[in-house]
């Protein structure tokens, strides 16, 4: 089979009249490859071999009916062709049943004008090129979101692993729990498309940044008329999702009298839209997410146990990356490496400084503050390396997650001065890529004090130095 032109679409004519052939031949010479076949055995065969992107199908056909070789083009693997029926007023029930199959459109013999047919002909082919595109973007979308591609190599982030593991061939609900920042959505879309569901939508509603008097109408939409504004009818996100996954982000934020309505869709796979009278079923996988304590919220009357426990089948729980350090220098060259060519820099690497300064904060705003702190240190760096000086913490996050699990180097705890003074040293060392003489000069101390300090406060001295020091 001679290679056709780059970009040029290819057209499949099965027609038992020849004339018919020659004409869609003439009309398209020049702008499509059309290749013609007499007979529905012959036309199928020809398909396999050229894979059209459409074709225009005769209902009628001396061996098998149309309708029956649209049926086996179907069960062939995706992409499938846009299919245009042909037939004669007769075969228009014909044509409809085809429709129903999946068919593009139908022409009615005789054709209208040759630019009316190619009008039809184009739209069919920009329908198989745009289910083409989106079938490709979805594909992306599934390896960029896999369950593989969850960063982190902790034995904590591989207990997360497993455990979305096992939720990917069935459609239990999950609870995923975890401070904010900790890509609880991000484990949520690996659940989605790892799964079944994988080709179906994907819909967010995050309970806490819609207004209580909202909520309802987002979650179940309304009918025309349901109330003042209310000019046509809106599908809610339970609807939206049908036949995919509905994410409900921080779910604890859900008012108490709205849970009850949340639950009894949850139970009875239907919803009703405010306004509306008639129940509508939805089949619908429901993974929630939340950073509050739930069970505080049962003990307090401010969360439902019924909705808890529907909602809680499988629970993963996601660590704060104060608890997961070892991942943090895979998550910071992951970040590195996205964000430094879209922002124009040639940063690809950071100092042995600049990741102990990582290595050393608290991170109370999790992974989503890492991400922010290295798109900032990579604005800032200059050339292939990111130094210590690039990386801009928060103080007052600093100084209270250093607070919070402060101890000397025999273990016991450490008053705020101390705290205070072990971080000023800590930037001292940062700042000068742990060269001591340096660093005693910013503090304002003699060298030998300095060393006196990082023993007291188990602080080691990097191998990384700035400039030589004399010896001491």
């Amino acid at each position: 089979m001679t290679a056709k032109p780059a970009g040029r679409a290819s057209i499949l004519v099965i027609d038992d009249d020849i004339s018919i052939g020659v004409f869609f031949a003439e009309l398209f010479a020049g702008q499509y490859d059309v290749t013609v076949a007499n007979s529905g055995e012959e036309g199928f065969r020809r398909f396999q071999e050229a894979e059209p992107q459409v074709v225009l199908l005769d209902v009628r056909l001396p061996d098998i009916s149309g309708v029956d070789v649209l049926e086996r083009i179907k069960k062939t693997s995706p992409p499938h062709p846009s299919v245009i029926m042909i037939t004669a007023n007769r075969d228009v029930e014909s044509a409809v049943r085809a429709m129903k199959l999946g068919a593009f459109d139908y022409l009615l013999k005789p054709f209208g004008s040759n630019e009316e047919l190619a009008v039809v002909v184009e739209k069919a082919v920009d329908d198989r090129r745009l289910r083409v595109e989106v079938r490709t973007l979805r594909h992306e979308v599934q390896q960029f979101y896999s369950p593989d591609n969850l960063i982190g190599k902790s034995p904590l982030m591989k207990s997360v692993q497993d455990r979305i593991e096992k939720v990917l061939d069935n459609d239990i609900t999950v609870l995923i729990r975890g401070d904010s920042g900790t890509g609880k959505e991000m484990v949520a879309r690996a659940i989605h498309y790892g799964s079944r569901r994988a080709d179906r939508p994907f819909v967010t509603l995050n309970c806490a940044a819609i207004p209580e008097n909202l909520l309802e109408n987002e979650l179940f939409g309304h009918e025309k008329g349901a109330f003042t504004g209310a000019i046509q009818f809106r599908k809610g996100k339970f609807e939206t999702a049908d036949t995919g996954t509905l994410f409900l982000d921080e779910i604890g934020a859900l008012d108490y009298n709205l849970q009850a309505k949340l639950l009894r869709a949850l139970q009875e796979r239907e919803v009703e839209r405010v306004g509306g009278t008639r129940p509508i079923t939805v089949d619908v996988r429901i993974i929630s997410a939340t950073s509050r304590n739930l069970e505080e919220a049962l003990r307090q009357g401010k969360f439902r146990d019924d909705l808890f426990y529907r909602i809680n089948v499988m629970t993963i729980t996601i660590p704060p990356l104060r608890d997961r350090r070892e991942d943090i220098p895979l998550l910071a060259n992951h970040f590195l490496k996205k964000h430094a060519p879209r922002l124009g820099r040639e940063a690809h690497e950071f100092s042995q400084a600049a990741m102990q300064k990582l290595l050393g904060y608290s991170w109370p705003g999790n992974v989503r503050e890492l991400e922010h702190t290295i798109e900032r240190a990579i604005i800032y760096s200059e050339g292939a390396l990111v130094l210590p000086d690039f990386i801009e913490l928060t103080e007052i996050a600093a100084a209270s997650g250093a607070a919070a699990a402060a101890s000397d180097a025999c273990g016991a705890p450490m008053s705020s001065l101390d705290v205070a003074e072990k971080t000023a040293v800590q930037d001292a060392l940062n700042r000068t890529a742990c060269n001591i003489s340096r660093a005693a000069e910013i503090l304002g101390i003699t060298r030998k004090t300095l060393r006196a300090k990082m023993v007291k406060y188990g602080i080691q001295k990097g191998t990384e130095t700035g400039s030589a020091e004399p010896s001491a």
